[in-house]
């Protein structure tokens, strides 16, 4: 099955209801269970091969393969954690890591390394499983996002759906990719519209108890907690409501901020006094000197929810960010205007017309963040949840199937 099929919405037979027509759509789109469990072929293979130079060296995976979004396009991401002692420049490790794959070219080929990136990857396709995959050396910041994510997004069910189908839209639409939005920033934008209806909390909230997990400067950490949730709106609705709230938000004025789950206005971080006390870290990390002033002056800012430094969108030039808003608008449209059995069909086939710039009203700014009630366990061994949470996700997916049955 080529990208473009998968890609292709026009053949499916989308019948029934709104809801089934989504799992009717996954049950097509999405990676099967066969398919995420080879790739434990591709990370023993890759831990294999290196492990000739770095004995001791873990692969790790992340991304949409670890938060359950993966689709049949998706590439494999993986940090490859190298034991210190062997620790050189990451520019140098990727180059390294390039020469030991391609001595096993019927394993690995279409071999390429970009040591010049602000994270420097190793690019390659890793025959048996037919996968292409991106490894990292630099950080695992990859690995608590991924973390952080894939606990968000199944704390309701209605989450990993509005993110899958959300991902999938702009795939189709050509809205997410190389050199376009990251598929990492898009995901931001679902799980901050999550939190405004209160079907998420902040990060700030799981981050309420005191721990630390440092990664580059940052807390990584983030306690599991009860979150009341009393949004008891459809799949539609969430979908629909998605899509109205970004047709109408402020991108020009705003910080999206998911550690604080409500907007901020550009101008508190233009200047380090003015900046909220809730991000302290962010305060004492810059007056160190130990990073980079957040951009806000780009087309649109979205905020990382650890490194409070990041602006994830900063590659979105100003032509992107209007044609986002631009699907944005049409996809509000489409749903005030069609019905549930034909919303899912017109959102992924619509077409906007030329549209006035991105307007709208201000979104209102609250100050209040709600506070975990219930702190649960930690995350204690990195690798070890990565791999709980892929074996929880396959068992739903049994369970429904054989529900099905």
């Amino acid at each position: 099955m080529t990208e473009d099929d998968v890609l292709d919405p026009s053949w499916m037979r989308l019948e029934g209801d709104f809801e089934g027509q989504v799992q009717s759509l996954f049950s097509y789109v999405r990676l099967s269970r066969d398919e995420v469990e080879g790739l434990h072929f591709l990370f023993r293979d890759v831990e294999d091969t290196l492990r000739i130079k770095w004995p001791g060296c873990e692969v790790i995976p992340f991304g949409s393969i670890v938060t359950g979004m993966g689709i049949r396009t998706s590439d494999v991401d993986c940090y490859v954690h190298i034991p210190p002692w062997y620790k050189r420049p990451g520019d140098k490790m990727v180059n390294t890591a390039r020469n030991i794959l391609r001595r096993r070219s019927h394993i690995f080929a279409q071999l390429f390394s970009i040591a010049t990136a602000k994270v420097p990857i190793v690019k390659f396709y890793h025959v048996p499983t037919r996968r292409n995959c991106d490894l990292s050396f630099k950080s695992p910041n990859g690995v608590r996002n991924s973390k952080l994510i894939c606990y968000l997004l199944h704390l309701d069910k209605r989450a990993q759906d509005l993110a899958i189908l959300v991902k999938y839209w702009s795939k189709v639409h050509h809205l997410t990719g190389t050199n376009l939005m990251p598929n990492y920033a898009l995901t931001l934008l679902v799980i901050f519209y999550l939190q405004h209806i209160d079907i998420l909390p902040s990060v700030l909230a799981l981050q309420e108890i005191p721990s630390h997990d440092p990664v580059d400067g940052w807390n990584t950490a983030f306690e599991e907690c009860h979150h009341p949730n009393d949004n008891y709106s459809s799949l539609h609705d969430v979908v629909g409501g998605f899509f109205s709230f970004y047709s109408t938000f402020r991108f020009d004025e705003n910080i999206i901020s998911p550690f604080l789950g409500y907007p901020i206005v550009r101008e508190s971080f233009k200047k380090l006094t003015d900046v909220p006390d809730a991000f302290q870290l962010y305060k004492d990390n810059l007056s160190n000197k130990l990073c980079m002033p957040l951009k806000v002056d780009t087309a649109m800012c979205v905020q990382d929810p650890f490194d409070h430094s990041r602006n994830c969108t900063v590659g979105v030039f100003p032509k992107l960010a209007q044609k986002m808003c631009e699907f944005f608008r049409l996809a509000a449209k489409v749903y005030e205007k069609e019905t549930n059995e034909n919303f899912l069909k017109v959102l992924l086939s619509a077409q906007p017309q030329t549209v006035p710039a991105a307007v709208g009203k201000k979104p209102k700014i609250q100050n209040k963040v709600v506070k975990p009630r219930r702190p649960d366990q930690n995350f204690k061994n990195m690798k070890k949840n990565l791999q709980n949470n892929l074996h929880a996700m396959f068992a739903h997916i049994n369970s429904k199937q054989r529900g099905k049955r």
